[in-house]
């Protein structure tokens, strides 16, 4: 497409590859429309969102403004992917033809994620690990308004259930290195997540690599007492305890 839209990890708006530079408040209302765009928000609650210290008729004016200048920023020639609804809502066309990151990275993983536990269908597989590589880092970077937080953390979460989802179906085909490879993609997101903590240990493990499991439970151990000062889970020191047990593989 034209145009492509990027608000995970890296943001920017780019035009026949070409970076469109926008306001920081205009990415702000953009990336509100696509996150939001399966819900028809009435003007009052967009202005009260954006321009919550203007007047109305104020808002009214500052809400059209930001409306013009994005659709003179992304214009697609013979298209129109900005619309009113019945109501007069501004929203975004369901037929758009601009490419919006956080769109596709949705749209590939969750299919993946609503299947059967187990081995995955090779199109959910493909379009699962295709939809992981969107998500290049958090929602907005450097944006803090609670709409933001609250939808940073939850791409955070689909992002992390698509590598566990990942890990599941090579452990159930035994590619034990590609489902290692998915838990260490997991923990770089959120290293605290102690349920994919525990099955990268026992990858390590069952990989020949017990050293390497022992290690891993250490930085766990390390990391729980310095940010939330708790030691593991009784079923994450069970593991560990069994692992440092029994003899090394030669």
């Amino acid at each position: 497409m034209p145009i492509a839209v990027e608000f995970l990890g890296r943001t920017r708006v780019l035009s026949e590859g070409r970076e469109v530079a926008l306001s920081r408040q205009n990415i702000s209302f953009l990336a509100y429309l696509v996150l939001f765009r399966e819900i028809d928000h009435p003007r009052e609650v967009i202005i009260e969102q954006f321009w919550p210290s203007c007047e109305p008729t104020r808002g009214r004016s500052c809400l059209g403004t930001a409306l013009l200048r994005l659709k003179r920023a992304l214009q697609v020639n013979g298209s129109n992917w900005f619309e009113m609804s019945p109501r007069g809502e501004p929203r975004i066309s369901s037929t758009a033809p601009i490419w919006f990151d956080i769109v596709e990275f949705e749209a590939a993983i969750m299919p993946a994620l609503a299947a059967p536990e187990g081995m995955l269908h090779a199109t959910l597989l493909r379009n699962l690990a295709v939809g992981l590589t969107h998500y290049r880092g958090d929602l907005l970077i450097g944006w803090y308004d609670d709409w933001v937080l609250a939808e940073r953390e939850r791409l955070r979460l689909v992002c992390l259930r698509g590598y566990r989802r990942l890990m599941e179906h090579y452990v159930s085909v035994g590619d034990m290195d590609k489902a290692l490879a998915a838990g260490q993609s997991a923990l770089r997101i959120e290293p605290l997540q102690e349920l994919v903590q525990q099955h990268v240990i026992e990858l390590y493990y069952n990989t020949g690599q017990r050293v390497a499991a022992i290690r891993q439970y250490d930085k766990l151990a390390a990391m729980l007492k310095a940010e939330l000062g708790i030691a593991p889970s009784k079923n994450t020191t069970v593991l560990i305890d069994r692992i440092r047990s029994e003899r090394p593989v030669s």
